[in-house]
């Protein structure tokens, strides 16, 4: 159930105890390749489980699920990848990750969205939606969701059993980098204003870069954890799992307080897309039309603050614990 039904101090422990939040709504939506939504924390874990688990895809046959999810859907960033989207909303997972900092992620069978331009599958929640048409069209031999199955369970046994929680900092590095950029693009159709107003992205990339090194020495130090030492073993995982909660702003976003990721949140105009950086995001949409320029653009100097503090904060997160 959504968490904002939940009382406090069931969320107070949440955020004290839980390490992931693996979501298992709707498994398909499509018959045409895995879609993978989550946080990049749970990149590596995902690639890595994929390649293990059989591919049900006809043609595949003998082939890992991997193989044919990078050929059908390679990332837009790295074709050497496939793809895996933003958390967005529309799910159960909202709250635990959109307002707790939980590590979060789901898993479901999907369209082909170089053909299909639909948002989503024609019957969604609707009376057609039936056990029937998953048995006679989607997905006949039931061989899709066994997949998606198996990769959900395969999560929830490796966050639950590994002695060092498998989470990758320098993917969540790599991903602020390419948000950090893709923020700046965007801003920069505005070259004029910019410059008008002083407004400068130098702060959030210096953090980026900052928490890029700070994951790197992470990782280096946890490759030489001796792993018979419960206390260090305890310090590190401890890191690992409070690293989502370090974007976590208590006063949430402009006019929607209940979302507090600086980094990922559903989008302004789409509920079910995830948007990153939002808050920089909402300050520049449409942003022409305001009738105070001066404080729509003082608002976006103030969001890409509080973004830089946020991923400076998560960098510290990192830092050896003496």
């Amino acid at each position: 159930m959504l968490l904002r039904y939940v009382d406090f101090e069931n969320a107070k422990i949440l955020q004290a105890r839980a390490v992931a939040y693996i979501n298992t709504d709707s498994s398909i939506e499509g018959n045409y390749t895995l879609r993978v939504d989550c946080t990049p924390l749970l990149n590596q874990l995902v690639y890595n489980l994929t390649k293990e688990i059989s591919s049900p895809d006809k043609g595949y046959e003998g082939k890992s699920l991997y193989q044919s999810w990078i050929e059908k859907d390679p990332s837009p960033e790295n074709k050497h990848l496939p793809r895996i989207n933003k958390l967005g909303s529309g799910s159960d997972f909202e709250a635990y990750f959109q307002r707790l900092g939980i590590v979060s992620g789901r898993a479901r069978y999907t369209k082909n969205r170089k053909v299909d331009k639909f948002s989503n599958y024609p019957v969604y929640h609707s009376t057609y939606e039936t056990f029937e048409l998953v048995e006679r069209f989607y997905d006949p031999m039931f061989r899709k969701q066994l997949a998606v199955a198996q990769l959900r369970a395969a999560l929830i046994y490796e966050l639950a059993n590994s002695q060092i929680l498998p989470f990758h900092c320098l993917d969540y590095a790599g991903a602020l980098r390419n948000y950090a950029n893709g923020i700046y693009s965007l801003a920069k159709k505005h070259k004029a204003q910019l410059e008008l107003h002083k407004v400068s992205f130098a702060s959030l990339f210096s953090a980026v870069s900052n928490f890029t090194d700070e994951a790197t020495d992470f990782h280096y130090r946890l490759s030489q954890l001796d792993k018979n030492d419960p206390i260090a073993v305890r310090s590190m995982n401890d890191q690992l799992m409070l690293l989502e909660r370090a974007f976590i702003d208590p006063l949430g976003l402009p006019g929607r307080q209940f979302y507090r990721h600086i980094i990922f949140a559903p989008s302004s105009r789409n509920k079910y897309a995830g948007e990153s950086f939002p808050g920089i995001y909402d300050s520049l949409f449409d942003i022409d039309s305001r009738t105070d320029q001066n404080k729509a653009w003082e608002e976006v100097k103030r969001q890409i603050s509080i973004a830089a503090f946020t991923v400076q904060a998560a960098a510290g997160t990192l830092k050896a614990v003496m």
